[in-house]
């Protein structure tokens, strides 16, 4: 349209000038010899007086016509622009409008709910996240590995549950037991002997109080619990179902066989079920191999005492000390066939040893098969028991030590620290060879120097924050440690 309104007036502009050339040449009079001649002289000058006169009369011609030409314009023009907003048809096929309609409409509905003004982010918790549900994790928390009752979700109280907490200052016990759901006619509740693991049944539980209200939720999968795995021991080994019973319930609930004794003091629970395959003897069997397994504890305590070829007086006296607290003092009623019995044991086992009779490797093999993990670190305990009686620990104290943990299968780390608590209360380590440097430390003859330099910061950090220990003796103990560790860390060019 433009363009043709730009022809147009391309036309119009040269009509106007043709007609203007027209009237001049009709205007223009006839004239001689000399007058042309005259006029040839002037021509320059009159020629372009013309021009502008001319130039001047067809403007004059053309105003009338200006400001009407202008209001055509503006009407074409506009006329244009309402052609160029008025909407396209639409091409799209009927199933393609359809999505495009649904899909306005839902983002409509999202701009909604996006827009509204929540009272705290609790209440939009509430609209992404499902009811509260637990799962079982194994994690390797520093040295200890541990199950952990991971949690995510809501947890769901009712209003008036809501209401019943604001008595108790808005707080909720959570409560967890677990049990062996192997035999689903039989559910038997996993044993807890050590604190704070245990309830007044000595069944394995935990428990804590925690705020609650409306809207409280894990926004990720959190621990709620942590159980250390080598107490959670189903009654028998092999292959085990074990299910987790969390329950919220008010803070003065009672709890018999794991289970809450009254209903109204229970909120909500939730379970969750996991398969371990147990490679030790449960606690059921524990107790049928419990007195094979005293046996075989007082044989290797036996062989430490005796391991500089001569009996260790005190060490013997730490032996008996253990028989009494593990063994006499829980059956008072065959306290006399026990006293008799052991006092044989120990007899015989030192004439074994003198004669060179005692297999150490198969008193360990048993004590494996037959032992959990708990009750092998009781045994680690009674032999630094042994070692640390005379408040020295010799040479071959050590060495056997060391190798009888590794025998036992016991997580090293652990081993240690629990070997350092002993050097700490004694008065005198064996340094006359350059060999029992390293067994201190347990260095294993497989290891890296790199391996032991940084098994040497470890425990000169441990030792370093001992120096100054309330204790004399410890502090003196921590500081030739921290000597002895300085000078390996020099050997070893760490």
């Amino acid at each position: 349209m433009k363009l043709l309104i730009s022809f147009l007036l391309s036309i119009f502009i040269l009509f106007s000038n043709l007609s203007a050339s027209e009237n001049t040449q009709k205007l223009t009079p006839k004239i001689n010899n000399e007058q042309l001649q005259e006029l040839i002289k002037k021509l320059p000058r009159e020629n372009s007086v013309n021009q502008n006169t001319s130039n001047e009369d067809w403007f004059k011609k053309l105003r009338p016509f200006i400001v009407p030409l202008l209001i055509v314009l503006y009407l074409i023009f506009r006329s244009d622009s309402k052609t160029e907003d008025r909407p396209k048809k639409n091409t799209k096929t009927r199933s393609t409008r359809s999505r495009t309609e649904e899909f306005v409409k839902k983002h409509n509905e999202d701009q909604k709910i996006t827009d509204k003004d929540y009272e705290d982010e609790w209440n939009y918790d509430q609209q992404e996240l499902n009811s509260l549900q637990i799962k079982i994790e194994k994690q390797q928390v520093e040295s200890l590995k541990v199950f952990d009752v991971m949690a995510f979700g809501m947890l769901g109280f009712t209003k008036d549950q809501i209401d019943q907490t604001k008595l108790e200052k808005e707080e909720a016990k959570f409560t967890c037991y677990v049990f062996d759901v192997t035999d689903k006619d039989n559910e038997i509740p996993l044993q807890g002997l050590t604190d704070p693991y245990k309830d007044d049944s000595f069944l394995l539980s935990s428990n804590r109080n925690m705020k609650v209200g409306i809207g409280f939720a894990y926004n990720e999968w959190t621990p709620m619990f942590r159980f250390p795995v080598h107490l959670v021991v189903p009654p028998y080994r092999g292959k085990r179902k074990i299910k987790f019973i969390v329950s919220a319930t008010k803070i003065n609930a009672k709890f018999e066989n794991g289970f809450v004794k009254k209903k109204k003091d229970l909120y909500f629970d939730l379970e969750t079920i996991f398969e371990l395959n147990f490679e030790e003897p449960g606690y059921l069997e524990a107790k049928e191999y419990d007195s094979e397994l005293n046996e075989k504890i007082v044989q290797l305590g036996m062989a430490l005492a005796y391991s500089e070829k001569k009996i260790n007086t005190t060490g013997i006296e730490a032996i008996k000390n253990w028989i009494n607290f593990e063994v006499l003092y829980k059956d008072f009623s065959s306290i006399t066939d026990q006293k008799v019995k052991y006092s044989f044991l120990l007899k015989n086992t030192h004439q074994m040893l003198k004669d060179n009779k005692l297999s150490l490797s198969e008193i360990v093999k048993e004590i494996n098969f037959k032992s959990s993990i708990s009750k092998r670190y009781d045994a680690m305990n009674l032999l630094l028991n042994i070692a640390g009686s005379d408040d020295r620990l010799s040479a071959e104290e050590d060495k056997l030590l060391n190798k009888t943990a590794r025998a036992l299968e016991l997580d090293m780390d652990r081993f240690q620290q629990m070997k350092t608590s002993t050097i700490a209360n004694i008065d005198t380590i064996d340094d006359t060879d350059e060999e029992n440097e390293d067994t201190i430390f347990n260095f294993s003859p497989n290891m890296t120097n790199e391996e032991k330099c940084k098994k040497l910061r470890l425990e000169y950090t441990r030792w370093n924050r001992q120096t100054n220990n309330s204790n004399e003796k410890i502090r003196n103990q921590a500081k030739k440690m921290v000597e002895l560790t300085a000078s390996l860390r020099k050997k070893y060019n760490c």
